[in-house]
């Protein structure tokens, strides 16, 4: 069993820690000659999951990876420890990661190389501890399975969102997202006492092809999808009919803190009365909106809430 890599990109990998961490305590991380997978899921029955993939090329300037499980190699490690050791790499001369043993312990070992004020470089070793985790501990782990949306929609400024949550988090633990396929996007919460609304319009309703994204789900699985940009299921034109779903307002809340990984686009997919399934996008400077060239993808399942 054998990773080794030399990271080009350490602040992606700083950015998506710091995502997760806000969600569990640990995450996997699946290395393939291809990809390179993130999983967290919450402890609680119904949470949140995430499933991420980055492209190696846009992240790794040199990456090895062999096992004699089809050149697969799963980690287990606490979040919190990973994030130590990145956060030294942002200006580093170069950043490595390899696994290794130290006393019979695994450990994902990131070597940071520096350049001190007297021009002398300096290497600052990080040792990560980890759980390997073999074909029978991780068959189970699988991305859930869903129904095709009724609505995607590309959504406004997580920013924006995030200081409109917080605002609606005193009044209600239940948050209802809603969305139609005229562009149209709102979040609802209510008590007996009050209704607070917020509403977005001339959005935009994106065709997904996530059989080719970079989080796509596992073989056989049904993921999200839609028809044409804005159109309805009998392709009569957009509808202003509103697709809805109730979560765990602090389920949402988890979401939000995807904004570490500064997205260029998300998009949040409605299956009414299932679940909340939102795919952030982080894009190479080269790439404009959902072409090829995505090597960073977040994909965030929000279980509704059954009253």
């Amino acid at each position: 069993m054998r990773l080794r890599t030399l990271i080009s990109n350490p602040p992606i990998l700083v950015k998506m820690a710091q995502s997760f961490e806000k969600l569990a305590k640990s995450c996997i991380i699946r290395f393939t000659p291809t990809n390179v997978r993130f999983i967290v899921k919450t402890d609680s029955e119904g949470g949140v999951q995430v499933w991420s993939q980055l492209t190696p090329e846009h992240v790794f300037s040199e990456y090895t990876v062999s096992s004699m499980y089809d050149n697969e190699i799963n980690l287990e490690m606490v979040l919190e420890h990973f994030l130590r050791a990145l956060r030294s790499s942002q200006n580093a001369l170069s950043v490595t990661m390899r696994l290794a043993k130290k006393e019979g312990i695994p450990l994902l070992s990131v070597v940071i190389s520096n350049q001190s004020r007297t021009g002398k470089v300096m290497a600052l070793n990080q040792d990560v501890p980890v759980r390997v985790l073999g074909p029978r501990q991780i068959d189970h782990i699988r991305e859930p399975l869903v129904p095709e949306p009724q609505v995607n929609i590309l959504m406004p400024s997580l920013t924006n969102i995030r200081s409109i949550v917080e605002r609606m988090k005193t009044i209600s633990n239940t948050l209802e997202i809603s969305a139609n396929t005229n562009g149209e996007f709102r979040l609802k919460v209510e008590s007996e006492l009050v209704e607070i609304v917020t509403y977005y319009k001339n959005l935009i309703n994106p065709e997904l092809d996530l059989v080719s994204q970079p989080a796509g789900g596992e073989a056989g699985s049904t993921r999200p999808g839609a028809s044409e940009p804005g159109q309805s299921e009998e392709g009569g034109g957009p509808s202003r009919d509103f697709v809805s779903a109730q979560v765990d307002i602090r389920n949402f809340t988890k979401f939000l803190h995807s904004h570490h990984v500064v997205p260029n686009n998300v998009v949040c997919c409605i299956i009414e009365n299932f679940a909340v399934v939102i795919h952030v996008y982080v894009n190479s400077s080269l790439t404009s909106f959902f072409g090829q060239q995505n090597f960073a993808a977040l994909t965030y399942y929000i279980p509704v809430k059954h009253q």
